[in-house]
């Protein structure tokens, strides 16, 4: 049996959708022309979730062009206010819009709505989805994030002795790799641990939510495609330092843990003592040996990619031949990954023809197919 996925990274202002789609209380206009207008279809159909996607369209079409579009975009975000009421306003322009320059951002500032409107530019040419979407919720962290009330001591809430300390979850999206999976399981090992989760954003969150998020110890990034950016921000701003651990796999989830009690002084040897997982068990069994050796090609995310080589490599005794990611803006890191497999990292946006790419599988997979001949 072959099995061969195809799926590419969308442009930047599918990973707005994402943002917007994931909180509530946000809204998104996005200046398009008619055939841009597929949100219905990722998050519905792909997604399956149970609502609509809060992204309103201008759909202008090709007679539109010779006259004014920007009115056009004006009228589309007032209605869209006054339909749903949102408490922040996204807007910006998909690709095909971004070469008429009619300034989105500049035209809702016009409009005086009574609510935060945050404007994006995505430079759909340049940048793909996941760095529209980091570059959203980073926007939205800066236009609404505010500082934690100093207690009379001058400490932060949550940094006193008597108090369990306080973390914020950054990066979970829709449409999302198991992101509601992730969380659910992270949250649970940080109650293990006696930590608070203040917010999760911005899966689930409001604009509320995003203003408190200074009132959190440290923050947990999850996702450095989507989250690093704000955290980084965050860190500047309040002084919250953030994990630089993804938790996939035992070694990593041990790593994970070893970082957060560095960050709050706890004590973690009972959570690092007790059992998390079977793979351990697996991997000294006899079972597992029938994995061992056998060559592996990964290529994802820069946060997936790295995670799932260092499960095979050294949980689960595959061979690494070879590593790369569609994530540019991680490219160094992924390198220095495949360096420790004596590989060469493959960077490389777009769809994967992991055959042209990986000439070990090419050759690999035609010496499987003469041994069943």
């Amino acid at each position: 049996m072959q099995l061969t996925l195809w799926t590419y990274e969308g442009p930047p202002h599918i990973g707005a959708m994402r943002i917007a789609t994931a909180m509530d209380g946000v809204h998104y206009v996005l200046h398009a022309p008619q055939g841009d207008t597929y949100a219905d279809l990722l998050f519905t159909m792909i997604e399956r979730r149970d609502a609509r996607p809060p992204v309103t369209y201008t759909t202008f079409q090709a007679r539109d062009l010779g006259g004014d579009t920007a009115e056009l975009f004006k009228t589309t975000a007032r209605n869209a206010y006054e339909r749903f009421h949102p408490d922040v306003m996204l807007v910006g322009a998909s690709c095909t819009a971004e070469l008429i320059q009619d300034d989105p951002g500049g035209l809702a500032q016009a409009l005086a709505l009574p609510i935060p409107v945050v404007p994006l530019e995505l430079p759909a040419y340049q940048k793909k989805e996941n760095w529209g979407a980091a570059e959203t919720f980073y926007q939205l962290v800066r236009a609404l994030a505010r500082p934690a009330a100093e207690s009379s001591a001058g400490k932060r809430p949550g940094a006193n002795a008597d108090k369990r300390p306080q973390c914020n979850i950054l990066g979970p999206t829709a449409l999302g790799f198991r992101h509601r999976d992730d969380i659910k399981e992270i949250s649970s090992l940080l109650a293990q641990l006696g930590i608070d989760v203040n917010v999760i954003a911005p899966y689930g969150s409001t604009a509320a939510d995003i203003a408190r998020l200074g009132d959190a110890d440290f923050n947990v990034v999850l996702y450095p495609e989507i989250a690093l950016q704000a955290a980084q921000w965050l860190k500047r701003k309040f002084g919250q330092p953030y994990t630089s651990t993804v938790p996939i796999g035992v070694g990593a989830t041990r790593a994970f843990v070893e970082e957060v009690a560095a960050l709050t002084g706890i004590d973690a040897r009972a959570v690092l003592a007790a059992p998390q997982s079977r793979l351990p068990w697996y991997s000294r069994s006899v079972d597992s040996t029938y994995l061992t050796g056998k060559r592996v090609f990964i290529f994802a995310d820069a946060s997936h990619a790295i995670a799932a080589a260092r499960v095979a490599a050294k949980e689960l005794g595959f061979a690494v031949v070879g590593l790369g990611t569609y994530s540019r803006e991680f490219a160094r890191e992924v390198r220095a990954a495949a360096e420790e497999y004596g590989i060469e990292a493959l960077i490389k946006s777009g769809a994967l023809d992991p055959f042209r790419s990986f000439p070990i599988l090419r050759q690999t997979t035609l010496k499987g197919l003469k041994r069943l001949e």
